[in-house]
């Protein structure tokens, strides 16, 4: 009798060690708020391409206060100049339709090498600003261990793993707001949600290159939303930099990729 209750326990130890483990807490309130994101990148939104609009005469205006006789040439030719940027889940390409126009001679071409190089980079900033929210990235993933605590005003959500180290503030309806990163690079952010139709979309989010709330050169980047093919994707971006004035630009045009799921069926046998 004993060595059959001793199998007998030796078994039940096995199976229970075999079980699956039931997700914690923690597992469950994370797997809610992920679900709660529209994160089109992570369903099958491979990439999207977009015409870049951008009025290069209300920028001289908003910038100087009025546009300059003196600056009607150069944005002229500035606005001659086309750009599409495609998008995927990695980062945002700009480019120039036709090519870019050799600015190396001629009148203002300093001047016209600058603002072309500026206005691509805010263009290609202002979307991979917005990537992190569009990939779910912004919540742990991974390996990265992670807990969240009840406070207050919502929750604190710690991570912890290989090059990640930071913790996020959130709302009680699992809106992220805050966050402050030790590890890829040391960072502070700020960020506002809004409800979109498939969930949560990044409305704005404010960036500090140091987690010293006390330093300043803070960078802002504001999104507002088209439908395309069923995915939200960014209409009219706004850029505020530390140092230079805003830049606003509007995507048009837009066309979307998405990855095919292929059916594969079995063949009968003979």
């Amino acid at each position: 009798m004993r060595h059959s209750l001793s199998a007998v326990l030796v078994m039940f130890s096995l199976c229970v060690s075999a079980a699956p483990q039931s997700p914690t807490s923690d597992e469950l309130l994370m797997a809610t708020t992920r679900a709660d994101y529209d994160a089109p990148f992570t369903r099958n939104l491979a990439a999207f391409d977009c015409a870049v609009q951008f009025d290069w005469k209300q920028h001289f205006a908003e910038t100087l206060g009025r546009l300059p006789p003196a600056a009607v040439p150069i944005a002229d030719k500035l606005q001659s100049i086309k750009h599409r940027v495609a998008v995927d889940h990695t980062h945002a390409t700009v480019s120039s339709i036709p090519e870019r126009p050799d600015f190396s001679a001629g009148e203002h071409a300093a001047q016209l090498e600058q603002l072309e190089q500026v206005f691509t980079a805010m263009v290609s900033n202002g979307l991979n600003a917005w990537l992190p929210s569009s990939t779910n990235v912004i919540l742990p993933v991974g390996k990265t261990q992670y807990s969240f605590e009840k406070l207050p005003s919502g929750y604190r959500l710690t991570m912890n793993g290989e090059d990640v180290a930071g913790t996020l503030l959130l709302s009680p309806d699992l809106r992220v707001t805050s966050g402050v990163m030790q590890l890829p690079q040391p960072i502070r952010f700020s960020t506002d949600f809004e409800a979109g139709p498939q969930g949560y979309v990044l409305a704005s989010v404010t960036t500090g290159q140091t987690t010293d709330t006390s330093v300043g050169g803070e960078a802002t980047f504001a999104y507002t939303y088209q439908s395309v093919d069923g995915e939200q994707i960014p209409d009219v971006v706004t850029v505020t930099p530390a140092t230079t004035p805003k830049w606003h630009y509007s995507l048009t045009d837009c066309k979307v990729v998405k990855f095919v799921k292929v059916k594969v069926q079995s063949l009968p046998r003979h």
